[in-house]
């Protein structure tokens, strides 16, 4: 099984615009697009929203991707929560993490990372290119 672990703020939609200026989930179409040749590859959510949303909301929070959500990593560090994700799923046999903060991970941190830009998430280009060059199978 293939996985992206989601964060949503700077992802999704912009982080730290003032309240009211971004649309939440705004480039959720983005991610359907890259995702709709690739039926096998789920989603699992290491936002701080898995704090306030059970993972039935969180699901639905992600309209047409939902059906992809396999679930949300424990409360925790983001580095520690997904890597705990991982050993406790051993059908993971490759993984991406999207996240805007990097000091949530560590050096050498064993997995592919893409760390986007809060105020562009998976609206930027050369992040859509590693999301499509992972899921085509290459390098991220």
């Amino acid at each position: 099984m293939r996985v992206i672990f989601l964060d949503f703020d700077g992802i999704l939609h912009p982080a730290g615009s003032p309240p009211g200026a971004v649309l939440p989930f705004e480039w959720l179409p983005i991610l359907e697009r890259l995702l709709t040749p690739w039926p096998d590859v789920r989603l699992a959510v290491h936002s701080t929203w898995r704090y306030s949303f059970k993972p039935d909301e969180l699901s639905e929070l992600l309209g047409p991707l939902g059906p992809r959500f396999i679930g949300a990593v424990p409360r925790g560090p983001r580095a520690e929560s997904i890597l705990w994700f991982l050993h406790m799923n051993a059908a993971i046999t490759s993984y991406l993490v999207l996240d805007d903060a990097p000091a949530e991970f560590p050096r050498g941190f064993p997995g592919n990372l893409v760390l986007c830009e809060p105020l562009l998430g998976i609206s930027a280009p050369e992040v859509q290119a590693r999301i499509e060059a992972w899921l085509a199978g290459g390098v991220s």
